[in-house]
């Protein structure tokens, strides 16, 4: 293998600074900077608002609908009939049984 350094290895060598000394020792090892701190109560906000948006905008509405093929324009409706079906057809009586086939797999 060559002596240079493929572009994806970080490695644990650092290149030199200017002085002479690797870029992690050139730099101070505490830091007076706090860590940015997230703001709970703003994405708590955030995320009641998006809530209460999809139940207004698009729950709501699909509320009332039995058949997903009759509203083709309903977001959810439209899921659903790509998805799949989302209860199975009414059944003439019970599903006969079928018996199981076992399949063996040692000697």
């Amino acid at each position: 293998m060559s002596g240079r350094t493929p572009w994806w290895y970080s490695g644990d060598e650092s290149e030199p600074t200017s002085d002479g000394q690797p870029e992690s020792s050139a730099e101070p090892s505490g830091s007076d900077e706090q860590p940015a701190s997230m703001d709970w109560s703003a994405l708590i906000t955030g995320a009641a608002r998006m809530v209460d948006w999809a139940t207004s905008t698009v729950m709501a509405p699909h509320a009332e609908h039995v058949d997903p093929e009759q509203h083709p324009d309903c977001v959810v409706c439209r899921t659903l009939v790509l998805v799949g079906e989302p209860t199975p057809p009414p059944a003439a009586g019970p599903a006969p049984a079928e018996p199981i086939t076992w399949i063996p797999f040692r000697d």
